[in-house]
């Protein structure tokens, strides 16, 4: 619809207005700060019955959000960011592992399932010194399954009508309370087992039991605590695991992409050298192999914006309240990327581009000072991964797919598989 409609436009979706922004010069304008503020669209506020005021569902006039973005900043410095490392590849071995048992087999794998379980056991260890073992169990998490269905319930039922769904919805609501009450009993069983333990690793959850806000002189409650580890559960796991499977996507359909990957790697790295925290920042061309996949497919269709005071956009006047959504994979094509901007080109993050083109026009990470905390961790968690990957397998797609984008408020690739052989 943007594509047909423009940079601007607006869709009515039952009882909602929907004000759709993509043009590059009005995103410019709706990321000012002074003029503009994060908003809670609707989805966003559907999950808050999952994370609470957690960092990502948080009103900008609640308390909590401030305090604990300044008590979990330090989690994401670069000295945490190093400490995290080894544990990342702990559990890089143990996909590497799984995926080398697929290969001699020369079985496809399910790509989306293998980064998922990834992604969620680095989060588990490096937030919370949890091991949820996803790489040895039979049968999925059924913390994974949980989120899945709650957040599958979120995004169907943000848009419905009301009556409809008391009346024919009955047993979706009872599976999405029971979902709820996995997720919550299965993180409160975390801070309990801590609790008890009296372990103190140096880890996001330990920031969150005693440290203090550095403005306030205080501490997160036990529900705040609780609200700020679902929301990394469910957003620094569905995130990175999304930008992971696109990104394997392309390099299954784009074999010259990764031979300069893999040269790069060995350059940096070595043959069969382990790849160390330094190494990570070096390797600059698979970091923009995930910049071209997050412009591509930003694991967040987009962001929520809404008007501080009364203002103007695309020549319409919007009093006070007014909000709107900047879709993000259609500023992601704008003209100002260049010639065919739909296409895989990693080169379109070289410095010298990146140089000559507005920052406000790659935006997957949000904007402002609501945007994410964890993209410092996510970028090396994928890059790492990425890296691990490539130097150790060639990627063959299934030629019958295509790529099939699945909303779940998350974009994340469904169905996909590739084959792998060791190189």
């Amino acid at each position: 619809m943007a594509q047909e409609l423009g940079g601007i436009f607006e869709r009515k979706i039952l009882q909602h207005r929907l004000i759709v922004v993509s043009g590059a010069d009005l995103v410019r304008e709706v990321n000012d700060e002074e003029k503009w503020a994060k908003f809670l669209g609707q989805p966003l506020r559907k999950l808050r019955v999952i994370a609470g005021d957690g960092l990502f569902t948080a009103f900008n006039s609640e308390p909590n959000w401030r305090k604990a973005h300044n008590i979990l900043g330090p989690g994401f410095s670069q000295a945490a960011m190093r400490s995290y490392h080894d544990s990342m590849l702990t559990v890089i071995d143990q996909l590497l592992h799984s995926w080398d048992v697929a290969a001699e087999g020369g079985r496809y794998v399910d790509v989306s399932q293998s980064m998922t379980s990834l992604t969620f056991d680095v989060i588990g260890r490096c937030g919370f010194s949890h091991d949820f073992d996803s790489f040895n169990r039979t049968e999925p998490d059924p913390f994974i399954e949980a989120m899945s269905r709650a957040l599958e319930y979120v995004n169907r039922s943000s848009n419905d009508i009301p009556i409809l769904r008391a009346l024919f919805g009955r047993a979706a609501r009872e599976q999405h309370a029971r979902d709820i009450a996995l997720m919550q009993e299965t993180v409160d069983r975390i801070v309990d087992e801590r609790m008890r333990s009296g372990d103190t690793p140096t880890d996001l959850l330990d920031l969150m039991m005693h440290t203090a806000d550095p403005d306030t002189g205080e501490q997160l409650s036990r529900e705040s605590i609780r609200n700020q580890v679902l929301t990394f559960l469910v957003a620094g796991n569905e995130t990175t695991a999304a930008t992971l499977g696109f990104a394997i996507h392309f390099l299954s359909r784009y074999p010259e992409v990764v031979a300069r990957a893999r040269a790069e790697i060995a350059e940096v790295v070595g043959a069969d050298a382990e790849i160390n925290y330094e190494q990570v920042a070096k390797l600059r061309y698979v970091r923009r192999v995930v910049d071209e996949t997050l412009r591509l497919w930003p694991a967040a269709p987009g962001y929520f914006r809404k008007v501080r005071g009364e203002t103007t956009l695309g020549g319409r006047t919007l009093p006070p309240g007014s909000w709107v959504f900047v879709l993000l994979p259609q500023l992601h094509r704008d003209p100002l990327w260049g010639d065919d901007p739909d296409r895989f080109d990693p080169d379109r993050f070289e410095s010298e581009a990146v140089r000559r083109r507005p920052a406000h026009i790659f935006k997957p990470w949000g904007t402002g000072i609501r945007a994410c905390i964890g993209r410092q961790f996510a970028l090396h968690e994928a890059v790492l991964t990425l890296a691990s990957l490539i130097r150790r397998y060639d990627f063959a797609p299934d030629p019958d797919y295509e790529l099939d984008v699945h909303e779940a408020i998350t974009l994340k690739p469904r169905g996909l598989t590739v084959k792998l052989s060791r190189t």
